[in-house]
């Protein structure tokens, strides 16, 4: 077993698929792994299914059709003051399977530390319809309609949160929790042409409560929405896109207002689940993780998250670096903008743009050979030194190799020369240990032994 921290997030379905011994097997014979990041609760397809960019060489090659949910057995003493109380997973692939049940007293013999891992995901397409009671978590749009996401200010959605939390802690034998960051705020939702969250009763309250106007607010929120949405069907206001958009900022300052009290709303939940994490015991880790559009991608929420404030709550940080598929995300994430924001720009020229305010431009391809060539390496060395630097060093910082995740488009393939390089770098930035992502059903056997092997050259294993 590796000297260092090696943690590989997975979900249940991979040990109903291969059996939990022989999957502990691979894993620890293979890279060193000695933690396992459970995926106990999920609704995300990605995170807790099969693999979604073509079957590796283990696991069944069949689309499992996950609908979500628990993964686990909750005990429902802990689950009877919040409106959601059945919660489990109601796929038949799951039925007589407890995620954590099964696998922890597995993993506590290998000498294996074993952490629940929830990702908070930005995608509105994740819907939890067929769970009662879930409907009561439902934020609302700038448009007042229902919203696909749970709203942070909803006292039952805190509430539920803290009883699974009460519930995983007081029942397991449990090491820690990664959370996982990856919302967008309202404006950034309106910038990539989806729905957004942040406009229920409580919203509207604690608004009111900061005296912001609220009417104010939203018509602003509306009004870019507007300018953007035609942005994208072809109108160039005479000023160009840009000017405009500002200009509408600085008429509605009530925006960024509310932009603020989102942030504040979405950093005060991660910190209190932190507090509730270490409240179970205060040997308990909690690590957060970095979603690659805050970290790299986004300005704006590059902007949001001022990195030496994941320092407040966190024993680690995972921030996602997958490089080899970053450079068909980028390129993608770029067109994205250059059609509403930067509509001004050619599509190359908001590439670059973009590249050269985030700081890119010496470990990015040209916009032609961005989905073929990823980033360089240097890229996880680079923002793994970062991320300690920013946080003071009062954090370890595990970076996530994208050992598997792939791109919905052209990408460059991962193979062990990729996961090799990356995991070196990491290293190399002054990684404490690597968490092998995304997930364990997407990663090919040769890549799990690439990160073995770079532990062994370098004396970790």
């Amino acid at each position: 077993m590796a000297k260092t921290f090696v943690g590989i997030q997975i979900g249940a379905i991979s040990f109903i698929d291969e059996g939990v011994e022989q999957v502990l097997d691979v894993l620890e014979s293979r890279a060193g792994v000695n933690a396992l990041l459970i995926s106990a609760l999920s609704w995300s397809y990605g995170n807790a299914g099969r693999a979604t960019y073509g079957f590796p060489d283990h696991g069944v090659a069949e689309a499992d059709n996950l609908q979500g949910g628990a993964f686990y057995k909750p005990d429902p003493a802990y689950f009877e003051a919040t409106a959601l109380k059945s919660f489990g997973a109601p796929d038949p692939l799951y039925a007589g399977f407890d995620a954590l049940a099964d696998v922890i007293p597995a993993a506590k013999k290998r000498g294996m530390k074993v952490y629940t891992y929830y990702c908070e995901t930005a995608a509105s397409s994740i819907r939890s319809i067929w769970q009662p009671g879930f409907h009561h978590f439902l934020d609302r749009d700038h448009w007042g309609r229902t919203a696909t996401r749970p709203s942070l200010l909803n006292p039952h959605f805190r509430a539920w949160w803290r009883s699974v939390i009460d519930d995983w802690f007081s029942n397991h034998a449990l090491d820690g929790m990664l959370w996982g960051i990856e919302r967008q705020s309202p404006l950034m939702d309106i910038f990539r042409a989806d729905s957004t969250t942040g406009f229920d009763e409580y919203f509207v309250a604690e608004g009111r409560a900061r005296g912001i106007d609220v009417q104010r607010a939203i018509e602003g929120y509306r009004k870019i929405d507007r300018f953007l949405q035609g942005v994208r069907a072809g109108e160039r206001p005479r000023d160009g896109v840009f000017v405009t958009l500002l200009r509408h900022l600085l008429h509605h300052p009530e925006v960024l207002m509310w932009e603020k009290m989102w942030l504040d709303a979405h950093q005060a939940l991660y910190h209190e689940i932190a507090g509730m994490v270490k409240f179970s015991d205060p040997k308990h880790e909690v690590g957060y993780g970095i979603w690659q559009v805050i970290n790299t991608y986004n300005p704006y929420l590059k902007a949001q998250y001022d990195q030496s404030d994941y320092a407040i709550g966190a024993d680690w940080l995972k921030p996602v670096l997958y490089n080899t598929p970053a450079g068909a995300r980028f390129s993608n994430f770029a067109d994205s903008w250059q059609k509403g924001v930067l509509a001004d720009a050619t599509p190359e020229g908001a590439y670059n743009a973009l590249a050269t305010v985030l700081g890119l431009d010496e470990f990015i391809a040209p916009r032609a050979e961005a989905p073929m060539a990823g980033f360089k390496p240097e890229y996880v060395k680079q923002w793994t030194e970062n991320l300690i630097a920013d946080t003071g060093g009062r954090c370890k910082v595990y970076p996530g190799i994208g050992a598997g995740v792939g791109d919905g488009g052209k990408s460059k393939a991962i193979t062990p020369e990729e996961i090799t390089a990356a995991t070196h770098a990491g290293f190399e930035g002054g990684a404490s240990g690597v968490l092998i992502s995304r997930n364990y059903s997407e990663a090919e056997l040769r890549c799990l032994d690439a990160v073995g092997q770079v532990l062994k050259e370098r004396g970790l294993w």
